[in-house]
């Protein structure tokens, strides 16, 4: 998955990606990241150390530091990494050729003829002007001695680290997987439900993905004909944390085989517990082993009757400078500061929720009759994408630590999914990550107690790891959790397992099976609002180093016309066949250009970053960046990101425009899976039913199409 996620207010570019809009003060000029003190925790190779027990804060260190050599235990040399030094560079777009393109892109959002010629004059006076000289700068970085990649220090600061609005909705994102089978036994009595087992059977079918990257076994994902994917950003998926600072957050981590990373952490009832993976002798825990360890603390928290935490959790989903100044205060605390750190170093976190989402599905209008949704699949997404289901107040907002890579949560009900937090990692690793563990966990048999299978040798020792909550961080944590409520509470999620048909129905009709759905998207759209909009949708640029996204601007004339005609009574049908072909063939070959590096949006983040002063940023030239129809034309309303998890029935991540909709979606063999954000004063239901509408209408216009050919 490639989402989205939107920019604060004062920043220039948007989330998950993609800039939200052009208009903000340009920022780049004014940091200087070469004056900011060498931390005194790198270590001497360059790679960032945990605190110290030091009680004072340490500055934060440059992205160079901590961003390019994380400790990693994957070999150099090995399968996994045998690609790595032979992947180009990102190029740098020819400016002319951005330039035209931007202006067709924004062709069909124009208000008037007016408007668009008043934008080609600026594009003219920018090209005339200080283009031509940011162009010869962001070439002569690209080719600067040991620049891996041109714009991976910008989009990580800005889009991600530099972000000071909440990770929870605006970054994070989720997957919610098939029901695991059940243990037919426990202990004691068979349980209805066994949330033990399934968190046990997560962690250590998790770390089987793990010790594959560890011995550099995970082999590398292709890039079609172009050779092999990136696959740096798999170093960050274990043991690694996101820490808060000012004026922009940095991650953490230690090396996966690790003394100090052979641990996983538990959050129960807002309370962190240490588990080990490995006993004393280094081996690791069966499933079983670990089943009996998660259920004894289950088992001790549920006679206690009590055993609830301190909330500290929640201090992570907030703002993050307000998550910075009590971060700061914490660690002032020694054992506060070592309990971070045993987060940190974890190699990931389980959360058991004490909620029972039931992900059901019921059948809605449709053709073919095979159509699904229901508040049942709603709620299980929003406890897994927010902690809360609608109405219901903040849930488990504290029980979660926001800043992990990578987080599972595993319900009462034996339910689960995961949750990634995405600023070191795009969504293509961990949807792979989450295809293989939920492979495995529906196709792993239960092993029954007493049955003839090995006794277990040994449990997990399972260690509390409290914080001291002093009044001022008490304080912070009651007036957090209403700032969650209030932040999650104003979104919303739609669902729609659409039946009809899919990637085989669409191939049948010789089509890209992405544009099809990028089509109903656009026909969707204009059927709920009249109009086009600023549409989004990732495209991975892997196959460079560093490489993680660039925009395909999906809004093209063609699309427009596309679904006008669709909604015009009198357009013939062989007008719209046409126009759908032209719209799909657009789409795909917007989607080449970007997936190679040759987009518009990222061009346009660069050159923008190389205004040297103010003057230069006031100039005639740089008033392209401050144009109405740029700004319209890169206001992602549309935020679109396809993955593809094949048990994976729950897949989300918020809107980037507050008045727009954010749309993750899956395409499946025979169905396709949506999901629609927005904030509840858009028109989110009504939408999602028109997405069926215009599927169908797609197919319905193909089929009739194929019969006239016939006739």
């Amino acid at each position: 998955m490639l989402v989205p996620r939107r920019i604060a207010t004062h920043s220039t570019y948007s989330h998950f990606a993609r800039p939200l809009n052009y208009s903000s003060s340009f920022r780049a000029f004014v940091i200087d990241n070469s004056a900011r003190p060498s931390p005194s925790f790198l270590l001497s190779n360059g790679a960032r150390a945990f605190h110290s027990n030091q009680p004072k804060m340490s500055p934060a260190p440059k992205w160079s530091e901590w961003r390019l050599s994380p400790p990693s235990a994957t070999p150099s040399g090995s399968i996994t990494f045998r690609n790595q030094a032979q992947l180009p560079r990102l190029p740098v777009p020819e400016l002319d050729v951005t330039l035209e393109k931007l202006i067709e892109s924004c062709r069909p959002l124009a208000k008037d003829e007016n408007e668009l010629e008043e934008f080609k004059r600026k594009v003219s006076v920018f090209r005339q002007g200080l283009g031509g000289k940011l162009q010869e700068r962001l070439v002569k970085r690209r080719e600067s001695e040991g620049m891996r990649n041109w714009i991976a220090e910008w989009w990580d600061n800005d889009a991600y680290m530099a972000y000071r609005d909440s990770v929870v909705v605006n970054v994070s994102y989720y997957y919610g997987f098939k029901k695991v089978p059940q243990a037919p036994s426990s202990v004691s009595n068979p349980p209805t439900s066994d949330p033990a087992y399934v968190a046990a059977s997560i962690i250590i079918t998790a770390l089987e993905f793990r010790r594959l990257l560890i011995k550099g076994l995970l082999e590398p994902e292709p890039a079609g004909k172009e050779g092999e994917l990136c696959m740096e950003s798999f170093k960050w998926a274990f043991n690694a944390n996101r820490i808060p600072a000012k004026p922009a957050d940095y991650a953490v981590k230690v090396r996966e085989d690790s003394k100090e990373g052979q641990h996983v952490v538990v959050v129960l009832k807002e309370r962190f517990y240490k588990v080990p993976i490995v006993d004393q002798e280094g081996r690791e825990f069966t499933v079983e082993e670990m089943r009996r360890g998660l259920q004894g603390l289950l088992d001790k928290v549920e006679k206690e009757g009590k055993g609830e935490g301190e909330g500290v959790g929640i201090l992570t989903g907030l703002n993050r400078d307000t998550w910075t100044d009590a971060y700061e205060h914490l660690i002032q605390d020694a054992g506060n500061k070592q309990v971070i750190d045993e987060i940190s170093k974890s190699a990931f976190v389980v959360a058991f929720d004490q909620h029972r989402p039931e992900p059901a599905m019921e059948k809605v209008e449709g053709k073919g009759g095979k159509n699904m949704s229901g508040e049942g699949i709603r709620d299980f997404s929003e406890r897994l994408w927010k902690a809360g289901g609608q109405g219901k107040g903040i849930g488990e907002g504290a029980n979660r630590w926001w800043d992990k890579p990578q987080q599972w949560v595993v319900f009462v009900n034996g339910e689960s999914g995961f949750i990634g937090e995405h600023s070191c990692m795009d969504g293509t690793p961990t949807a792979r990550l989450s295809d293989f563990v939920s492979k495995r966990l529906l196709t792993r048999q239960p092993v029954e107690v007493g049955s003839s299978d090995p006794a277990p040798k040994s449990s997990p020792t399972i260690e509390a790891l409290d914080f001291h909550v002093d009044a001022q961080t008490k304080h912070a944590i009651e007036e957090g959790k209403k700032e969650f409520e209030k932040h999650v509470g104003g979104h919303e999620v739609f669902y729609l397992h659409y039946g009809r048909y899919g990637k085989e129905g669409i191939k049948r009709n010789k089509t890209s099976p992405d544009g099809w759905v990028q089509m109903a998207f656009q026909l969707a759209y204009y059927m709920t609002h009249g109009k086009p909009c600023g549409t989004y949708e990732a495209a991975q640029v892997r196959r460079f180093q560093l490489g993680r996204t660039e925009t395909v601007r999906i809004c093209t004339s063609a699309a427009l016309a596309f679904a006008q005609a669709m909604t015009t009574p009198s357009t013939t049908l062989s007008e719209k066949r046409s126009l759908f072909t032209q719209a799909v063939a657009q789409h795909g070959k917007d989607m080449k250009a970007a997936s190679s590096g040759l987009g518009i949006d990222r061009h346009l983040f660069g050159l923008k970053h190389l205004f040297l002063n103010a003057e230069e940023a006031s100039s005639p030239s740089a008033e392209l960046f401050q144009d109405p129809l740029l700004k319209r034309s890169s206001t992602w309303t549309m935020s679109t990101s396809q993955i593809f998890i094949e048990h994976s029935p729950a897949y989300g991540w918020g809107r980037v425009d507050p008045d727009g909709y954010g749309i993750p979606y899956m395409v499946h063999k025979e169905h396709l899976q949506f999901s629609v954000t927005c904030e509840r004063h858009m028109k989110g239901r009504e939408f999602i039913a028109n997405l069926g509408k215009a599927a169908d209408m797609i197919m319905d216009m193909m089929e009739a199409s194929a019969a006239d050919a016939k006739a």
